[in-house]
């Protein structure tokens, strides 16, 4: 049973409507006849503004369990939106002239945008369109109806939630359970290889909302877990693909395999790939939210996934034990409902934190019987509280008439009254932003950027594109902060519950629509504003061609549409008030780009990515409002010599490849955001292209630095002005003429690229300089770069005194062949040294022989690395001098392998390492010492082929929990057999 008259919250009123009343007033000042006729409707409507925003509001959370202010509602948004219509239509004829007086080198173009308004050559018949959606608006905000609803103005609390770290309770049982099934126990031969070929099928299962994904995420991310096994993987198996990716392409990518490059991939299928990865290796993988879809596949995939070694694990959750079965699991963990006593302190941690409960605690208890014994609306109920902790707010929840509706049996509304309540007291903004992402499939992976892109093409008004990005990331956050979006394991990427996506539907179904197979087609649309089509076959019988209110169209699957440019000219008709087309989830592919687009001159998001199309029109470069455009994975031959008029664009997700056929870039001057500019060699793509992008935000790749020529190019891309920058990576080519490369041309080059002082992370890669320009280590310029990365620069001899960068925590030095020693120079000449840092990495240095300075350092100067935390050494060869002794004070972890001389010179090199928690090494020559002083700390050994003698008492080793071992020759074997009697009692997991 749901709730009458729900409809969708929240729109942006405030802000058309104040940007429309500063346009109107600016038109009608050289309008007299106009002003005459139409200026006492416009103060009106100005006056009106401080308190329409509040006004409308309010009514929007009262229409979701009060349908009598529907009416007046739609009214009021129908109004905005057609005035929004008419500011775009007048933006792009501002754009059209100014392109023109620019072409035609008339003007100035920046005085001409700051008065343009006054100067714009309106016809009569935009002057009536002005005129008429004036006088609409006058007549709404002088209706009788809204100065009745001035009495119930009470704003939602828009105060933000803080972050509350995740709380696992009532679940120790079942994650001891899961961790003894996984753990491998059967060992490998000398060489790795295995005869049985055979991996355990485990799964946990339980209803929705009951933390299966939150306490394999748990499991997932211990690190135990992840050193037992070669190879770890997670796979979202609900997610919607993009471009035909089956099931084994999506384990091969999450075992690391996306780092191939092309050429690799082209030579089998996905399964060969899948199959290549494991080849005797012990993988542990993860398949969340598995449903029906995978069972076709499962045959093949079993098939493929025993080519592991044994000793692997496929940990798979789902809401169904009938699935647990069909797989085949061989054990399966089954998560009940939360008891009463773990539920309160799941939503006590979120309500309340650790400030003081008081009388609120019986309220809270209350609530929580209406819950159904289900963690995550505790989580949701919690954060809807956390905020208000008054007596009154508390009692008036709990006594919702919502409630009424969790006494109903129906699984499919348990969720309805939490995410109900939740919903009425959200701010506008949020409110909207929420249930716009409710058209989206089940199992759909927001990407936190793109989500945010979409809020902007449909939600925003303002003309600042970087204030805009901050205040959609705030409140992404803040809807975050309160457990809508659940964190997946990669970075910024989420999913929405579907316990939580179908009530927010059904508040949200007055403008969202997700036309699907499986749900009954709507039969009128007209008031719909955001569809997505997530059908098998596009041809769908939706009646569009009398609907031209659409703002938002999203296409998913397709795959059996015959004739596909056919029917989306059907279902595309006349959307011309289209701000968002999205056509990079279809399964259905374009093959080139649609001839209607150029009918769409709202268009603010155009996302072609994966659609397999090869040529843009030119017709495209008249979208002049347009701010995103995605064309990832598009095997583009060219492109329009006009792409550089989309004067709007502000991201543009597309393959270097791409880029580099955009012909003078730089003429995009309101870029925020672009992942890689590789520089050209002609005119119209050089480095200089870079010069006037100064408001680049984010994370920018600069490639084929090889390419920049000229004898100086201080200056050319002015990387110091680009004050929103946060990550930078400067790459060279790896092509053979890359190897050629003058030392004395890449470090001038080099010496022209300083970033801005806010960077946050810094990669170079492939440089062929001897050294380092002074700006590497401006310890004034960077007071904010916590990560640096240099790889593979090959030609390098000694390193800049990075020592002295204050804020510094991570630094990678990886491929650096041609480095020998590594001492003073590295520190700098200051009192502290390397102040911040917490992780150091030695990758693939084969000449490396020495690493010197330390002891000295500790006798004249501040203790050095106070705070290094992580130190890993891999692939050194020859390394032969480590003052490991010397980082004692906070080292906790510490990882070496593939290293030869090391502890065959110094076989107590770890003597005095008494902060250790984890200890690593690998494939190491030479006998090692470890003393049980050493391991008094340690609470994880991981030791693999290496020769390993332990001195000392074992009885000092109290805290040790792990033991992994792989082919090491033990040479006092009686005393760690103690430990493995179980006197200590510590796990042992050999390899």
């Amino acid at each position: 049973m749901v709730g009458p008259g729900l409809t969708v919250g929240g729109w942006f009123a405030g802000a058309v409507i104040s940007n429309f009343v500063a346009k109107a007033r600016s038109i009608l000042e050289d309008n007299h006849a106009l002003q005459a006729e139409a200026g006492d409707m416009l103060y009106s409507v100005e006056a009106a503004l401080p308190w329409i925003r509040a006004l409308v509001e309010v009514t929007e959370r009262k229409a979701i369990s009060n349908g009598s202010y529907d009416e007046w509602l739609q009214q009021f948004k129908d109004v905005v939106y057609e005035a929004e219509d008419l500011l775009d239509d007048f933006e792009t004829k501002r754009i059209q002239d100014q392109l023109r007086r620019k072409s035609s080198k008339v003007g100035s173009a920046a005085s001409f945008a700051l008065r343009y308004m006054r100067h714009l050559l309106l016809s009569d018949a935009d002057l009536r369109r002005l005129k008429d959606v004036l006088k609409k608006l006058n007549k709404i905000v002088n209706d009788d109806r809204c100065t009745r609803f001035h009495g119930m103005l009470e704003l939602a609390d828009e105060r933000e939630v803080p972050p509350t770290k995740p709380l696992i309770v009532g679940r120790d049982k079942e994650k001891q359970d899961l961790l003894s099934l996984i753990r491998p126990a059967v060992p490998l031969s000398r060489h790795g290889a295995e005869s049985s070929k055979q991996f355990s099928v485990i799964a946990v299962v339980g209803a929705a909302g009951v933390g299966k994904t939150k306490l394999t995420q748990a499991i997932y991310n211990n690190q135990n877990v992840k050193e037992a096994f070669a190879l770890t993987g997670w796979v979202l198996a609900s997610r919607r693909s993009r471009d035909k990716r089956d099931i084994a392409k999506d384990i091969a990518d999450s075992f690391g395999m996306e780092q191939q490059d092309d050429q690799q991939k082209m030579h089998g299928t996905s399964e060969r790939t899948l199959f290549s990865a494991i080849e005797n290796k012990r993988f542990f993988l993860v398949l969340d939210d598995v449903q029906d879809d995978l069972r076709k596949s499962w045959g093949s995939l079993r098939s493929t996934l025993a080519a592991a070694a044994t000793g692997s694990v496929v940990l798979l959750t789902t809401r169904s034990e009938e699935d647990a079965y069909t797989f085949g699991t061989t054990a399966h963990v089954s998560l009940d409902y939360l008891p009463s006593e773990f539920m309160c302190r799941v939503f006590e941690h979120h309500a309340f934190g650790r400030q003081e409960k008081g009388p609120l605690e019986s309220i809270g208890k209350k609530i929580v019987q209406n819950l159904h014994g289900i963690p995550l609306l505790a989580e949701v109920m919690g954060r809807l509280l956390r905020h208000n902790l008054d007596e009154g707010h508390w009692v008036k929840i709990s006594k919702s008439h919502w409630w009424l509706y969790s006494e109903d049996d129906d699984s499919q509304n348990v969720a309805l009254p939490s995410v109900t309540i939740v919903c009425e007291h959200l701010s506008d903004h949020l409110r909207k932003r929420l249930c716009y992402c409710s058209i989206f499939p089940s199992g759909y992976l927001f990407e936190k950027n793109i989500l945010i892109h979409m809020w902007n093409a449909n939600f925003m008004q303002q003309d600042d594109g970087i204030k805009m990005e901050k205040n959609e990331n705030k409140w992404f956050d803040d809807l975050f902060n309160r457990t809508f979006f659940q964190p997946t394991i990669w970075e910024n990427k989420y999913v929405i519950p579907d316990m939580i996506k179908e009530p927010v539907y059904r508040i949200a179904e007055k403008e969202c629509h997700a036309a699907t197979d499986s749900r009954e087609l709507k039969r009128s649309l007209q008031l719909y504003r955001h569809l997505a089509i997530d059908s098998s076959d596009f041809n769908v019988h939706l009646d569009l061609r009398k609907v031209n209110k659409w703002r938002t169209i999203l296409f998913f699957d397709g795959h059996k549409t015959n004739k596909l440019h056919e029917a989306l000219a059907n279902i595309l008709f006349d959307p011309n008030a289209l701000r968002l087309l999205d056509f990079s989830y279809s399964k259905a592919k374009l093959g080139k780009t649609p001839y209607f687009i150029k009918k769409f001159p709202h268009l603010r998001f155009l996302d072609l990515s994966f659609t397999e199309i090869t040529v843009i029109p030119d017709s495209l470069c008249k979208l002049h409002l347009l701010q995103v455009l995605g064309l990832r994975g598009c095997q583009l031959t060219e492109l329009p010599r006009a792409m550089n008029k989309l004067v709007n664009l502000q991201f543009l997700y597309a393959e270097a490849q791409t880029v580099s056929l955009i012909y003078k870039i730089g003429q995009l001057t309101n870029l925020l955001g672009l992942e890689e500019f590789p520089v050209g060699k002609i005119k119209g793509h050089r480095i200089t292209e870079l010069k006037y992008l100064n408001d680049l935000c984010g994370q920018l790749c600069i490639s084929n630095l090889e390419e920049v020529t000229g004898t100086d190019i201080e200056g050319d891309a002015e990387l110091s002005r680009k004050r929103h920058l946060k990550k930078l990576v400067l790459k060279w080519g790896l092509g053979a003429d890359a190897s050629t490369t003058k030392s004395d041309v890449c470090m001038r080059t080099l010496a022209g690229l300083k970033p801005n002082s806010n960077l946050k992370e810094l990669k170079i890669q492939c440089y062929m300089g001897v050294e380092f320009p002074a700006w590497m280590a401006d310890e004034q310029h960077f007071t904010k770069l916590q990560c640096i990365h240099l790889i593979k620069c090959s030609q390098l001899k000694t390193l800049p005194p990075l020592g002295q960068i204050p804020s510094l925590v991570s630094l990678v030095l990886e491929g650096l062949s041609g480095l020998e020693q590594i001492g003073d120079e590295f520190y700098g000449t200051g009192y502290r040294v390397f102040p911040s840092l917490e992780e150091l990495k030695f990758l693939d240095m084969p000449n490396w022989r020495r690493w010197t300075g330390i002891e000295e350092l500790q006798a004249s100067r501040a203790h050095p690395f106070p705070h290094l935390k992580k130190v890993q050494i891999k692939k050194c060869k020859v390394l032969s001098h480590v003052p490991l002794c010397c980082l004692q004070a906070s080292l906790e972890e510490l990882d070496v392998s593939e290293c030869c001389e090391i502890f065959k010179c110094s076989p107590s090199c770890l003597a005095g390492l008494k902060s250790l928690l984890r200890l690593r090494i690998h494939h190491c020559l030479g006998r090692i010492h470890l003393s049980c002083n050493l391991l008094a700390s340690l609470e994880v050994l991981n030791l693999q082929n290496c020769e390993v003698y332990f001195q000392g008492g074992i009885g000092k080793i109290i805290k040790l929990k792990r033991i992994l071992t792989s082919d090491f020759r033990e040479l006092n074997l009686d005393e760690l057999k103690e430990v493995r009697k179980g006197q200590l009692g510590p796990e042992v997991f050999t390899f």
